[in-house]
Protein backbone atom coordinates (compact mmCIF):
# COMPACT_ATOMS: atom_id res chain seq x y z
CA UNK A 1 0.00 0.00 0.00
CA UNK A 2 1.46 3.34 -1.06
CA UNK A 3 2.10 5.67 1.87
CA UNK A 4 1.00 9.29 1.78
CA UNK A 5 3.55 12.07 2.06
CA UNK A 6 2.91 14.82 4.61
CA UNK A 7 1.96 17.11 1.71
CA UNK A 8 -0.56 14.54 0.43
CA UNK A 9 -2.05 14.30 3.91
CA UNK A 10 -2.32 18.07 4.22
CA UNK A 11 -4.08 18.23 0.87
CA UNK A 12 -6.61 15.56 1.92
CA UNK A 13 -7.22 17.38 5.20
CA UNK A 14 -7.82 20.68 3.41
CA UNK A 15 -10.30 18.96 1.05
CA UNK A 16 -12.23 17.54 4.00
CA UNK A 17 -12.46 20.99 5.60
CA UNK A 18 -13.04 23.07 2.48
CA UNK A 19 -15.88 24.93 4.23
CA UNK A 20 -13.86 25.92 7.32
CA UNK A 21 -11.22 28.59 7.65
CA UNK A 22 -8.54 26.37 9.17
CA UNK A 23 -4.84 26.00 8.44
CA UNK A 24 -4.01 22.63 6.89
CA UNK A 25 -0.71 22.58 8.81
CA UNK A 26 -2.60 22.82 12.09
CA UNK A 27 -4.96 20.04 11.01
CA UNK A 28 -1.96 17.91 10.10
CA UNK A 29 -0.28 18.59 13.46
CA UNK A 30 -3.47 17.53 15.21
CA UNK A 31 -3.84 14.35 13.16
CA UNK A 32 -0.25 13.24 13.82
CA UNK A 33 -0.61 13.99 17.54
CA UNK A 34 1.76 16.96 17.66
CA UNK A 35 -0.98 19.21 19.11
CA UNK A 36 -4.16 18.30 21.00
CA UNK A 37 -6.59 21.10 20.13
CA UNK A 38 -7.45 23.70 17.54
CA UNK A 39 -9.27 26.96 18.20
CA UNK A 40 -12.97 26.72 17.33
CA UNK A 41 -12.72 23.08 16.19
CA UNK A 42 -13.31 20.11 18.44
CA UNK A 43 -10.94 17.18 17.82
CA UNK A 44 -13.87 14.76 17.88
CA UNK A 45 -15.60 16.81 15.19
CA UNK A 46 -12.46 16.70 13.06
CA UNK A 47 -12.17 12.93 13.42
CA UNK A 48 -15.88 12.50 12.69
CA UNK A 49 -15.57 14.58 9.53
CA UNK A 50 -12.66 12.47 8.34
CA UNK A 51 -14.54 9.23 9.02
CA UNK A 52 -17.51 10.59 7.08
CA UNK A 53 -15.44 11.89 4.17
CA UNK A 54 -12.87 9.26 3.29
CA UNK A 55 -12.92 5.53 2.64
CA UNK A 56 -11.27 3.12 5.06
CA UNK A 57 -8.07 2.64 3.03
CA UNK A 58 -7.47 6.38 2.79
CA UNK A 59 -8.11 6.77 6.52
CA UNK A 60 -5.54 4.16 7.53
CA UNK A 61 -2.93 5.95 5.40
CA UNK A 62 -3.97 9.40 6.65
CA UNK A 63 -4.38 8.82 10.38
CA UNK A 64 -1.69 7.21 12.60
CA UNK A 65 -2.82 4.14 14.57
CA UNK A 66 -2.81 5.95 17.93
CA UNK A 67 -5.14 8.64 16.61
CA UNK A 68 -7.18 6.12 14.61
CA UNK A 69 -7.89 4.26 17.84
CA UNK A 70 -9.15 7.55 19.30
CA UNK A 71 -11.24 8.16 16.16
CA UNK A 72 -13.00 4.83 16.68
CA UNK A 73 -14.17 5.57 20.23
CA UNK A 74 -17.88 5.76 20.99
CA UNK A 75 -17.59 9.54 21.61
CA UNK A 76 -16.65 10.02 17.96
CA UNK A 77 -18.69 7.23 16.39
CA UNK A 78 -21.91 8.35 18.07
CA UNK A 79 -21.72 11.53 15.97
CA UNK A 80 -21.73 9.65 12.66
CA UNK A 81 -24.68 9.42 10.33
CA UNK A 82 -26.08 7.19 8.89
CA UNK A 83 -26.28 4.43 11.47
CA UNK A 84 -24.75 1.91 9.05
CA UNK A 85 -21.56 3.98 8.88
CA UNK A 86 -21.31 3.97 12.66
CA UNK A 87 -21.80 0.19 12.74
CA UNK A 88 -19.14 -0.32 10.06
CA UNK A 89 -16.55 1.53 12.13
CA UNK A 90 -17.56 -0.24 15.34
CA UNK A 91 -16.97 -3.53 13.55
CA UNK A 92 -13.55 -2.33 12.34
CA UNK A 93 -12.67 -1.24 15.88
CA UNK A 94 -13.58 -4.68 17.18
CA UNK A 95 -11.30 -6.35 14.65
CA UNK A 96 -8.36 -3.97 15.01
CA UNK A 97 -8.26 -3.18 18.71
CA UNK A 98 -9.36 -6.32 20.56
Amino acid sequence: MKQLTPEDKKKLLSYAFWDKNVDENQLYDLIIGKIETLPFLDKKLILCRLLSTYDWYTLIKLIPNKILKEALTDDVLDRLYPKELKEKYKYARGILFK
